[in-house]
């Protein structure tokens, strides 16, 4: 089923939605952290070095079907990458097109700061938040400059 998504940072009035899926994942935050979390993206005033933003996928009827967090790093074996931590899709009727939808939304993201590689984390909740001196799992996806 081919839909339209609005796929960009996570909005104000989202957070608390968004936290369900980061809830349903057990991401090791609870609410509060979440919107702590969240809070300090919106009121980020200077570019970091590297920032973490939380990127969603909203649906035309305004329900978030994906989320992810991404921030740019570097690793000793891969160079200059984009860190996926977080990439959540929940959908029961086009999980192609929410992943598609994010994972577009992240290879711009890696395009506009010269990443080489994405690194989506294991799904293996052990290893959240950046457990460990080098989290490098997952999924390794060759970026196209």
């Amino acid at each position: 089923m081919a839909m339209a998504y609005l796929v960009g940072r996570i909005k104000r009035h989202q957070v608390d939605h968004a936290y369900r899926l980061i809830e349903a994942v057990d991401y090791p935050v609870d609410l509060e952290q979440w919107r702590s979390f969240c809070n300090r993206q919106f009121n980020r005033r200077f570019i970091s070095s590297s920032p973490r933003d939380v990127i969603t996928v909203e649906n035309p009827l305004g329900y978030i079907q994906g989320l992810s967090i991404a921030y740019p790093g570097n690793d000793a074996g891969y160079g200059h990458i984009l860190d996926v931590p977080v990439f959540v899709v929940a959908t029961v009727s086009d999980t192609a097109g929410v992943s598609k939808a994010l994972m577009g939304y992240l290879m711009a993201m890696a395009r506009a700061d010269n990443c080489r590689y994405i690194i989506v984390a294991s799904i293996d909740p052990g290893l959240w938040p950046d457990n460990g001196p080098n989290p490098r799992n997952g999924v390794v996806i060759p970026v196209a400059l």
